[in-house]
Order: structure tokens, then sequence, then C-alpha cells
């Protein structure tokens, strides 16, 4: 899809092991700017996610990532929304399957890699269609991109980090993926996080979604037994950038004092 020269120059960038995911890397940086940069897109979405978290706050972004989550920030039909991603997403092609849920609805894009061995990679992005509410308020955060292929600027729709990881600690919760440990772990590490504000934001987000907030010792349980599963433990050691050490232990125990402890 992308001449291979581009690909080798967005390298330095996105540094991931296959060029696929190079490739696929830029074409996620250049849908947010054809999003945010429409006027209709721009007020009715906001940009979260573990995407969000790297593309916007911990750059150079410290893992790959494939998707884009977007929240429906206002009460309306979602048809409109997914008309105007049709046009401004038209650099993909007209070929795009919609998988709606009560939840969400899913895009998905599909596209052939430019440099052999040639490999279907997707571009997936989900919008939630219910949270239509936020704790701390939106900002518009300024995002660019350089690139012989594509070069553009917008500023995106994104939450606070507090309420970015508020959400990110929901999931860490709720689905069995290791890299949300790490994007709390890191995030810490790197930022300067209100950690009242981010559990206060956690606590409004999972009583929407499960109508009620775990206790520590709930979280504490569900995290021991998550902690003791290798495809857990795993799930981020083939996303991370190269030069990044991470160990899993450690994640849990500042996650634990810092975040959980404390709920």
């Amino acid at each position: 899809m992308i001449p291979r020269r581009y690909i080798e120059e967005w390298r330095e960038f996105a540094p991931w092991p296959e060029n696929g995911q190079i490739e696929q890397d830029l074409v996620i940086e250049r849908a947010l700017i054809e999003i945010f940069s429409d006027p209709f897109l721009n007020e009715n979405l906001a940009f979260r996610g573990g995407t969000a978290l790297h593309k916007l706050f911990l750059k150079p972004q410290a893992r790959y990532s494939e998707d884009i989550d977007l929240v429906q920030i206002k009460t309306g039909p979602i048809k409109p929304i997914l008309v105007r991603l049709r046009e401004c997403l038209a650099f993909l092609g007209t070929k795009r399957s919609i998988t709606t849920s009560i939840h969400n609805n899913t895009v998905e894009y599909r596209f052939e890699t430019e440099i052999q061995p040639i490999i279907r990679m997707r571009l997936k992005i989900e919008i939630n269609c219910r949270e239509h509410f936020t704790v701390l308020g939106l900002q518009q955060i300024p995002f660019k991109v350089q690139n012989g292929w594509f070069s553009g600027e917008c500023m995106i729709n994104t939450y606070h980090i507090e309420e970015l990881l508020g959400t990110k600690l929901r999931a860490l919760y709720q689905r069995r993926k290791g890299r949300d440990l790490f994007d709390l772990d890191f995030a810490l590490t790197k930022l300067d996080i209100n950690v009242a504000k981010l559990i206060q934001c956690y606590k409004e987000y999972i009583n929407f979604s499960d109508g009620t907030s775990p206790t520590s010792k709930m979280f504490i349980a569900n995290m021991v037994e998550k902690m003791g599963d290798d495809e857990f433990r795993n799930d981020i050691f083939t996303i991370l950038r190269p030069e990044i050490e991470y160990d899993n232990d450690k994640a849990y125990k500042i996650i634990n004092e810092s975040i959980i402890n404390k709920i």
C-alpha cells in the first residue's frame, strides 16, 4: 500500500520487527490526521485507549499498537459518523466491514503490505457508543506526522491522562492482557500522575459498565490469578520497543502499592 522507501523512512519512529507493522503504524498516523482534521468528527469523537496513550502522551511510543479506539461523546445516531469516516478514510479504499454490538461499532479495513512477504494487515477502529460522558473534561492535543508518503497535522480530541489511565485500570481488571499492566506502570514511571484522580475516573467508568466497583481485595485476587497466567505475562514482550526492559512482577508491585491498595 505504501511505497517501500516511505516505510523505511518511518522505521525511525516505529522500530517494530516486521515491515508490515511499520506500514500499519504509518497508516494509523494518517488515519488519525484524517479523522480529527474533520470538524464534524472532531466534535463528535474522542481518542482513547493504548494507542492514544502512546501516540499522544508517551512519545516515542513504547510499544506497538494496531487499533484506534474512539468514543462517541454525544448522544445521537452513529450512522452519520460512520458515513463521514468512510469519506475521510477514502485513502484506505471503499471496502470495509462494520460489526455492531450494544456497546460498540467496529470498523475494519484490510490492506496488503508493500514489502515482501506480502501479508494482509488490518486497521480496526472501535467506537464506543455508550459512554457519552467525561469525568475530567476533554482536551485538544496537537498531533503531527511528517513522511514522504503523507504529512499533516491536526488537534486531536482526547481525555486528560488520569482519565485515560482510569479506563486502562478498568481494562486491567476486566480483560487478560498484560499490556494494560505495562501501560499503567510505564505511565506512572514517565509522567506526573494524580493517582486520586485516576482512581476517581476508574470508579466512574467501572460503575457505569459493571454497575459496581470491585473492592481492593477483589482487584488483588483478580491480579494474583492473572499473574500466574503465561499468556497474560507474555502478552507485552512481542510488542515492546527494542530498547525497553520490563519486568511484570516489578510492575505489578508498583501498581499494587501505588493504585490498587488505594481503591
